[in-house]
């Protein structure tokens, strides 16, 4: 049962920590590699179509979803990358570092599942993470879906975005949600392959960054912690968090 398999591995943790010393800061690694262990058995697998492990593809190559370490950060941000191309945008466009990908992923700000072909280390992408929506509750937020030109016509695509679905869907997630490019209609007529719907009647709005510090009137984080600090007196964890997070 799931039970005697989590009490198992809880034992071993334990029992590394006391064997390899270094107190709470061992077992903490310890049980965090459990919590890993916990959450990959988590993700539904089914031969040749979802989830982590090997499939055998439409062209009877291998592939095999995994899901991204820190160790990844490097294909993480090449395929990244490699979408902003195809998407007709410089590779300036992506400015993000592979140290900002790692830091993040360790910080479990987003998941992704990479895939690998036969001998060919990260050949796709899945990049998401968790939303909300007052109307349904817990959501998926897809925000990348790419496959290197040469790897495809394997149906990587289709492995890959099955296997965020079949995560959302264990996680009990009252949807899986996207955007994709007007012009993009290999991608639109794939995803209506895929069943989902399209929302004509929406429009995506945004403010980056330098706007929003615009909205709100001000140029520089001094002058917002010196705003902070002017209307909450005991503004200083807040404003450790606000300085940790311009970071």
């Amino acid at each position: 049962t799931i039970k005697t398999w989590l009490r198992t591995q809880m034992k071993t943790a334990v029992t590394v920590a006391a064997a390899i010393g270094g107190g709470g800061s061992v077992l903490v690694l310890c049980l965090k590699f459990v919590r890993k262990r916990i959450f990959l058995k988590s993700i539904p697998y089914k031969a040749n179509e979802y989830g982590v492990g090997k499939h055998r593809t439409k062209k009877g190559a291998t592939a095999e979803i995994r899901l991204a370490t820190g160790a990844d950060a490097d294909q993480i941000l090449r395929l990244v990358q490699g979408l902003a191309l195809y998407e007709n945008e410089p590779i300036t466009t992506v400015e993000l570092t592979a140290a900002d990908f790692k830091r993040d992923l360790l910080a479990e700000k987003f998941y992704c599942f990479l895939v690998d072909l036969d001998d060919n280390i990260g050949v796709g992408i899945a990049l998401f993470y968790p939303t909300y929506s007052t109307w349904q509750g817990s959501c998926i937020y897809l925000e990348d879906l790419y496959v290197d030109e040469k790897s495809r016509k394997h149906g990587l695509g289709s492995l890959l975005i099955k296997s965020v679905a079949a995560f959302a869907y264990a996680r009990g997630a009252a949807r899986l949600h996207w955007n994709a490019l007007d012009w993009n209609t290999p991608a639109l007529d794939f995803y209506k392959s895929c069943g989902a719907t399209r929302l004509n009647e929406w429009v995506t709005l945004r403010m980056p960054r330098p706007q929003i510090a615009s909205f709100l009137g001000i140029s520089t984080i001094d002058e917002y912690s010196s705003v902070l600090q002017s209307n909450m007196p005991d503004a200083s964890p807040y404003l450790s968090a606000v300085l940790n997070f311009s970071n």
